[in-house]
């Protein structure tokens, strides 16, 4: 798949204005897309960046367990 490359001349500055004016959802996109850019990985299925965007929006939403918290359960199932 051929990928269409569009130069913009802005300033190095001018972006990172840019960017710091954007909302923090759309900063996690930018993120995302530069991750991509930066450590292309071919590897990646859909399922696994499926699995991905899930555990972020588990953990966005506070829907996580800390270490600490894993190992006191672990303790009590025990006992």
């Amino acid at each position: 798949m051929a990928k269409n490359t569009v130069k913009v001349d802005i300033s190095f500055e001018s972006l990172l204005q840019a960017i710091s004016s954007l909302e923090i959802a759309e900063k996690h996109q930018l993120w995302e897309l530069l991750e991509a850019e930066l450590f292309p990985d071919d590897e990646d299925s859909s399922e696994d960046i499926a699995e991905i965007q899930a555990a972020r929006a588990d953990y966005k939403s506070g829907d996580y367990t800390t270490f600490d918290q894993y190992v006191a359960q672990r303790a009590n199932q025990s006992a």
